[in-house]
């Protein structure tokens, strides 16, 4: 009988920084370069009978990384998930779209939500940042500014989103006029390290397909529906002659709007297509926008695994998927007396690969050595 089991494989830097633990202080969030660089690193696990809201606590708790869950993503589903050797981002998206899904990366944190959440969701943050420079507005240079410093935004556990939203906005010194439109709920703690006041509110106020629209030159919102076409305008430059670059674009880029305007291209798309965009005007249009770096020697791993009662070959089988190869005799094994399939128990958190592999191998008989990303199996020497 199969025993369930939950294997989180964690990649990472023998040289990073330890995040405190809750008797020593608080959690030290990755902002950024090293936000954006600890989202390209490998990332490998399989999970199975656990809730997404506990497999997600323990990737935030490894990787030092503030993850947002939308509402409308069902927090206790148990989902099997099994990703290996991909960015943390690719993981990231992988493990949403799980449960229905998607994941995008506004300033320091991941938001997981549904896909036209996600897909809108740093649009909108940009455009309310650029509406602080319209004329239609009136906000002044000064208050414009303070509007746009970075702080840290946390909330506690069963916290209403009203009351969380009112405690955001007056950290930012601003007024709602209608926050009554927000229904009654209760949410989970939250932190949200060095973001902007509308990064704040718009990760809040999208899981109820709102935004927002500045008043009183920019001393108070307004709470109002998210509109049907959330675009931005920009103009690009091309290397090519604005007409020639226009067919490559229309072919490329069928879902977003673009003419010629001078001797520029006139664009209205999401954030994330006008990135897009701009990468392949400059020439790098076939490079993927996510870098996936090679597997790390297993000397500058860090493990965690929790698993009761499970066959040694399973969890075996399980790290081969995450790049590690394992070099053993079979015939050898047996005649020794050492049987894969027999059950091991392992609970370690973050163990070095030397500390990991005695822990796994140590009971069942056998010895290791590890070479860059192979671990050479033999039977224990008799004395």
């Amino acid at each position: 009988m199969f025993v369930p089991f939950t294997i989180l494989l964690v990649v990472a830097s023998l040289n990073q920084i330890e995040p405190p633990s809750k008797e020593t202080g608080p959690t030290n969030w990755l902002t950024g370069a090293n936000f954006r660089q600890e989202l390209e690193r490998p990332f490998s696990g399989s999970w199975s009978s656990i809730e997404f809201r506990q497999l997600l606590k323990e990737v935030m708790a490894d990787r030092h990384i503030s993850i947002i869950l939308d509402r409308r993503l069902d927090p206790s589903v148990e989902v099997p998930i099994d990703v290996s050797n991909v960015s943390l981002r690719t993981g990231l998206t992988v493990i949403a779209r799980q449960v229905n899904g998607d994941a995008t990366v506004p300033d320091n944190i991941v938001f997981l939500g549904p896909k036209p959440a996600t897909k809108r969701l740093r649009t909108l943050i940009e455009l309310r940042e650029l509406d602080l420079q319209s004329k239609e507005f009136s906000v002044s240079k000064p208050r414009r500014s303070e509007l746009m410093q970075r702080q840290s935004f946390e909330s506690e556990d069963l916290a209403s989103p009203r009351e969380i939203l009112e405690a955001f906005a007056r950290q930012g010194l601003l007024k709602i006029s209608n926050e009554q439109i927000i229904p009654h709920d209760l949410w989970a703690g939250m932190t949200l390290p060095d973001v902007t006041i509308v990064e704040a509110l718009s990760v809040i106020l999208i899981q109820f397909d709102l935004t927002f629209r500045w008043i009183d030159k920019g001393t108070a919102i307004e709470l109002i529906p998210i509109p049907d076409l959330v675009v931005l305008e920009r103009k690009h430059h091309s290397k090519q002659k604005p007409a020639e670059a226009i067919v490559q674009i229309r072919e490329r880029f069928p879902q977003i709007e673009a003419e010629v305007w001078k001797t520029e291209i006139s664009v209205k798309g999401l954030l994330e297509e006008h990135e897009a965009l701009a990468a392949f005007l400059l020439g790098d249009g076939a490079k993927s926008p996510i870098k996936i770096d090679p597997p790390q020697p297993l000397q500058k791993q860090l493990f965690t695994l929790k698993a009761e009662r499970v066959p040694l070959i399973t969890l075996i089988k399980k790290l081969e998927e995450s790049a590690i190869n394992f070099e053993y005799d079979p015939d050898e094994l047996a005649e020794a007396g050492v049987n894969l399939d027999q059950r091991v128990q392992i609970d370690v958190k973050k163990a070095s690969a030397k500390e990991f592999f005695k822990l796994l191998f140590d009971p069942v008989g056998l010895e290791f050595q590890i070479d860059h990303l192979t671990v050479k199996l033999k039977p224990k020497k008799q004395c």
